[in-house]
């Protein structure tokens, strides 16, 4: 009882948080923002769900979120052709290519992908010698793969992963017997886990990597600020929202509408989604440290980071002061 009157606590903070933004986030009309997004996974959902309750309205931003490949999408943020991205892992690679990008919100705190493999294929073992299908070899996903191939003893040499672009893609691929397996976000797991597919290994069980969250551009946000704090208030406000069990009927029947599933599979979905969510927009130190480890060792780089050089959680901070304060 008490955990549920604290989160509605700071679901009535939330919903009050974008003022102090708002006054001084003069435009007279809500800006439109571009995010790059690399699926409609559950993983990217509180995009979709804060964009359609409204809850950037507030802030004066309208996302308009893009599908691409996370490589153009990095690509397209140090051009400044796209004003955000969603994909934190192939902003680590870019961050340590020495690319001026920065984490400034995490909507996963960990991941909730699982390795899913042909019918036949029935352990980690069986996929010496097949291929594998990633959105990139070097976002979150690739390494993932890695790091599990790794885990089970697999010679990474022996197997091929394949760049498949975005999610939609590597679906499709599996489902037509191009790849053997590849790695994959609710409820499209579940949804291929109840038509015989195999579930080899948990993405959170080998490394706990970070796949979505905010990411921009220094120049971007050293230019507009508020822009990107305002960003970063409509994610809070989507995230504390959802997690309020109060609207988790709601949410479920949201995904089983917008992804067409039945409110089993969207209900099984969102408990495994809900384990790898972030509940502040933070992200444990030593996690961040640990991802630092995993990214220098894949790309062999050897330059030391820290997770300042990863992210800029500052302008989340001013949010998370401003709902303090409105509580008090």
């Amino acid at each position: 009882m008490k955990n549920s009157k604290s989160v509605a606590i700071f679901l009535i903070a939330a919903w009050t948080i974008g003022l102090a933004t708002s006054v001084a986030w003069t435009a007279a009309s809500p800006t439109k923002v571009t995010i790059h997004v690399p699926s409609k996974s559950l993983a990217i959902m509180p995009y979709y769900f804060g964009k359609d309750k409204g809850f950037f309205a507030p802030e004066l931003v309208e996302p308009q979120l893009v599908m691409m490949s996370p490589p153009t999408a990095i690509a397209a943020l140090i051009a400044g052709e796209l004003d955000f991205s969603s994909t934190t892992g192939a902003a680590t690679s870019a961050i340590m290519r020495g690319l001026p990008l920065r984490r400034y919100f995490y909507v996963q705190a960990e991941p909730a992908h699982v390795l899913l493999a042909q019918p036949e294929i029935k352990s980690i073992q069986d996929l010496n010698g097949k291929t594998i299908g990633v959105t990139a070899l070097t976002d979150a996903v690739g390494m993932s793969t890695t790091m599990i191939l790794k885990g089970n003893n697999i010679d990474t040499s022996r197997t091929t992963q394949l760049a498949m672009g975005v999610t939609d893609n590597a679906i499709r691929a599996l489902t037509t017997r191009k790849i053997a397996a590849t790695l994959l976000a609710p409820p499209y797991a579940e949804e291929l886990e109840a038509k015989g597919y195999n579930k080899l290994a948990e993405a959170r069980a080998y490394a706990p990597l970070s796949f979505i969250g905010l990411v921009s551009s220094t120049e971007t946000v050293k230019k507009s600020p508020l822009k990107v704090q305002a960003m970063i208030a409509g994610l809070y406000r989507t995230m504390i929202y959802i997690h309020n069990p109060v609207h988790r009927s709601e949410v479920i029947q949201y995904i089983a509408r917008y992804h067409n599933i039945d409110l089993a599979l969207a209900e099984k979905a969102f408990a495994t989604q809900m384990q790898s969510y972030s509940k502040d927009g933070t992200k444990p130190r030593k996690a961040v440290e640990r991802e630092i480890e995993i990214y220098r060792e894949t790309l062999k780089i050897a330059k030391t980071f820290t997770p300042d050089d990863l992210e800029d959680m500052s302008l989340l901070k001013k949010v998370q002061d401003g709902a303090v304060a409105q509580r008090k």
